[in-house]
Formats: structure tokens, C-alpha cells, sequence
């Protein structure tokens, strides 16, 4: 089952994570200043805030002492002025299999343009004024996406010793920010003023030239680019340590094993140019004539970095306050399998007329060659830190049907998939029915902007099996600029 659900996130994902190595190819085309962190929306039935609330195995990620929460019964039949709240039962033991969500969003595209992207509609059929537009629209402008799921998830949380989770999750994170130089040359191809001369080869093809020719890091001076894929195995546990002056202090900690299928890091900065590339066999990527000491043949969907990362938090309770902070994913990967590091050239000889439509995998190719316009060498090993974040958060319970709350999350480095810049976010949760949880909020940051977060949460069979929903933002269904398109969903929550 696990191989199963390995092809089909490979299938879904194979198309970003190689048209990231393609644009590194290209010169440094896409370049990254921060990714979307779906690590720290993707959990169904929270929207504005989840540090301090989030628990059992979903609270991996964002903040491991509530795991230490004692389980409290649950009520379906609400109280009335005449009887009591009917109590079903406590639920310690909750389980999970796939859930998480998926967000893309974009300052170079309109909501039009970015479900263009999604659904290829315009595929192939780009005028010369559609590419000029593109080109423009893409300058210092960026795609981002991002993905987390969990796979599999198990908690159990005692009355007595605390609570432990056990998880498997796979996570994603790409971005794609294109530079003048780059947006031009991606869209515009040897009509790129760039290229001021022409010549005809020996077979009839028309090549763009530079009198005048750059290397890569002249040309993309302060870009860089990263994406990261690896999958994560970890064991969590959290407990109540102590009571002070009315206050609950718990304390949580996690450690996870990390397998890496793909990591691109890429920068251009002061004139020194620094890439690295390594990526499963089952991508089938090119890099020439180059080879590497860490060669992995075949074209098999293993892993070709090896890690591990741990997460630490507190959470207070005082009555119906609770205050949060966590570090999260503080950890390394060591990465030996199809290691490259890329060597500074010139840039000189187009033939492409640029892109024909948003299908950066399909259309990459026409400016790239196989491997020939960067200079690849083999490494043995490559180490790579891992995007860690520090999270805070506040709520408060109102009352049995509203609980309100915020988060605020901080990157710690800048590793590749890092968030490039702080995001905060306010919410309300509003259980109107038992069996029925809705939340909303809204929050910037993130390179999103403004955004409007909403989830809404089902729990049928008397709370045993919860289903659910939630969106990182509604704005873009009003509001045709910026868009984010996410997605966060559950169908096989069971809580026993």
C-alpha cells in the first residue's frame, strides 16, 4: 500500500520537481525567495489557528506537548435550559490515513491565468503579445506550491502518562520566481534583447547571439532557487509536567527519520554561483556527459538522502487561556545518491522562440538542451539543513460553541523550501451543532498576502469517524489577483 500511494504522489508531483531542475539548467530561469508552508495549514478542521489546539497525531508538525492534552469527554447532545449536556465517551486513541492538503499560489498570475496553469487549456497556443504579457507578468514574480500528507497516523493520550503519536508523512515545496533577465529569456527566447545578433546553423536553424555574452551569475546576480521532497517517519510524545498556580505547563518532543527523493538548491549571490541537484533515478533527468561518484542507476523510486529532525513545544493552560511555542524540523539531510553541483558558464546561442504556454515542464525544454548549457560535476555527498520554523500561538475558549485564537510563524534559516518571510494569522472556531465544527480567519504573510482561511470539520457515528475540509484562503474565489489555490482534506479520521 505504501508503494502504491509512492507512484501516485511521484505521478502528481514528477512534472514540478523536474521542470525545477530543468529551469536550473537554463540558467537560474526560476528563482526562489520562499515557499508556501502547507507543513503548517494541512490539518482538517482548522483554519485560523492550531498551536495551542491542534492535538493527538495531528499535532506533529505544529506542536508536539498537546499531545499531553488528557482526553475529555465528548458531548453530541448539547445542554438546554432544561437538562444537562448528554457525555459520550472519552476518546484516547485516534488513527489516520492520508490526510493533508496541497497549496499554489502566485503574484505573477491571476486566478484565470493559475488555473490555466492547472488545467493546460491554453496549452501550446501562446501568441508573440502572450508571451511579452508572461514575460512582464513574471518579472520578480513567482508560482509557489507546496504539499503535506500524512499518511499514516496513530496516537494514543493516557489520563496518567502523557500522550505518543507515530507518523509518516511526505512533504513538498517548490517555488519558481523569475528575475528580468530570466522572465525574458524564459518567454521571449532569442528575441530577447539580450541576444542582438543572429546566425543560421548548417541545418537551418535561426540562433540568438550576444555580442556582448554574460555568464549565469552575472546575468542572475541574487536569485536562487530550491525545492525539496523527502518523506518522514517520526515518534512523538508530550505529557502534563506540572500544575503552578492554576496553570497546566506541558512540554512535548519529536524525532523523525528522513528519507529524501529530491533536493534542488541554487543561489547567485555576490558573483559566485552554487547549486546542488539530487534527485531518485525514477525522475530520469539528464545532466549530459557529467557523472557523479554517487550514481544511482536504474530508474527505481528510492530514496537518495538520508536524515533526521526534531520538534520541541510548550503549551500553558490557564481556565480557558492557552499560550504555545514550538521549534520544528530541526535536522539535517545527507544527500548521496545522484549528487551534482553546477559550475558557472556563459550563456550564448538560443534557438527557442520562447514558451508557447504556462507548461513549464512541457516547455523547459526548449531551452535547455540535454545538460549542455551548464557545466555538471559529481559529488559524493551533499548536506542540506531543513526548513525550521519557530511557532507561537494564543486561544481562548469562549464558550462551549466558540474558541478563538491566532498563530504566528517565524522562519529559522534559509534552507531550501524555507518560508522567505514570517506569517500570522487570526481565527474563530465555531461549533454550532455536535456533530459539525466550522473555522474561519484571516492572516498575511507568507508571500500571500492577504488571506482568508476556512475549514469545516463532519463527526459521524457519535464522533468516531471525522471528515473534513479546509481551504487556506476564500479570498481568491472574490478576488482575481494573487491567488491561492489549497486544499486540506480528511476522510478516514476514526477516534476511538
Amino acid at each position: 500500500m505504501t508503494g502504491l500511494r509512492s507512484k501516485n504522489i511521484l505521478h502528481t508531483t514528477r512534472s514540478f520537481l523536474t521542470v525545477t531542475l530543468v529551469a536550473v539548467l537554463s540558467g537560474f530561469c526560476l528563482a526562489v525567495q520562499a515557499q508556501t508552508e502547507a507543513s503548517d495549514f494541512s490539518r482538517i478542521g482548522f483554519a485560523g489557528f492550531m498551536t495551542t489546539t491542534v492535538s493527538d497525531y495531528q499535532c506533529v508538525g505544529i506542536n508536539p506537548a498537546n499531545l499531553g492534552f488528557q482526553p475529555q469527554p465528548e458531548i453530541f447532545d448539547l445542554s438546554t435550559p432544561m437538562e444537562p449536556g448528554v457525555e459520550i465517551r472519552k476518546r484516547p486513541l485516534a488513527i489516520s490515513l492520508l490526510e493533508g492538503g496541497v497549496t499554489l499560489h502566485s503574484d505573477a498570475l491571476d486566478r484565470s491565468g493559475l488555473l490555466d496553469m492547472i488545467t493546460q487549456t491554453s496549452s501550446g497556443s501562446f501568441s508573440e503579445e502572450d508571451k511579452r504579457v508572461a514575460a512582464e507578468a513574471f518579472i520578480d514574480n513567482a508560482v509557489r506550491f507546496s504539499a503535506d500528507f500524512i499518511t499514516i497516523g496513530a496516537s494514543y493520550q493516557s489520563d496518567t502518562w502523557g500522550g505518543i503519536a507515530a507518523t509518516m508523512r511526505e512533504r513538498i515545496a517548490g517555488t519558481y520566481l523569475f528575475n528580468e533577465a530570466a522572465s525574458r529569456l524564459a518567454f521571449e527566447g532569442r528575441y530577447f534583447d539580450y541576444f542582438d545578433s543572429i546566425a543560421v546553423t548548417a541545418n537551418g536553424d535561426t540562433v540568438g547571439l550576444s555580442t556582448d555574452p554574460k555568464t549565469y551569475s552575472e546575468l542572475f546576480d541574487g536569485t536562487r532557487l530550491s525545492t525539496v521532497w523527502f518523506r518522514e517517519i517520526g515518534l512523538s510524545y508530550g505529557l502534563k509536567i506540572a500544575t503552578i498556580k492554576e496553570v497546566d505547563v506541558y512540554v512535548g518532543i519529536a524525532g523523525k527519520y528522513l528519507m529524501g527523493f529530491a533536493y534542488i538548491d541554487a543561489t547567485v549571490s555576490g558573483g559566485a554561483l552554487q547549486a546542488r541537484s539530487s534527485l531518485t533515478p525514477a525522475f530520469g533527468i539528464s545532466y549530459g556527459k557529467a557523472t557523479t561518484p554517487s550514481f544511482r542507476p536504474g530508474t527505481d523510486f528510492e530514496p537518495v538522502g538520508i536524515g533526521w529532525s526534531m520538534d520541541v513545544g510548550f503549551t500553558l493552560n490557564y481556565e480557558d487561556f492557552a499560550f504555545s511555542a514550538s521549534v520544528v524540523d530541526l535536522g539535517k539531510i545527507i544527500w548521496d545518491g545522484n549528487v551534482f553541483v553546477a559550475k558557472d558558464t556563459i550563456l550564448n546561442g538560443m534557438s527557442s522562440t520562447g514558451f508557447d504556454s504556462y507548461n513549464f515542464f512541457e516547455e523547459s525544454s526548449q531551452i535547455t538542451g540535454d545538460g549542455n548549457y551548464f557545466r555538471w560535476e559529481g559529488l559524493q555527498e551533499a548536506e542540506s539543513d531543513i526548513p525550521s520554523r519557530v511557532r507561537i500561538g494564543g486561544s481562548y475558549n469562549y464558550n462551549t460553541h466558540w474558541r478563538f485564537g491566532f498563530d504566528a510563524i517565524f522562519p529559522v534559516n534559509e534552507a531550501a523550501g524555507a518560508s522567505g518571510e514570517p506569517l500570522v494569522s487570526v481565527g474563530a472556531d465555531w461549533r454550532p451543532l455536535p456533530w459539525l465544527r466550522a473555522g474561519f480567519g484571516m492572516g498575511g504573510g507568507g508571500n500571500m498576502g492577504f488571506f482568508m482561511p476556512v475549514s469545516v470539520l463532519f463527526a459521524v457515528l457519535d464522533g468516531t469517524w471525522e471528515l473534513g475540509l479546509a481551504s487556506r484562503d476564500v479570498v481568491t474565489y472574490v478576488i482575481s489577483d494573487r491567488p491561492v489555490l489549497s486544499l486540506v482534506m480528511g476522510v478516514a479520521r476514526i477516534r476511538f
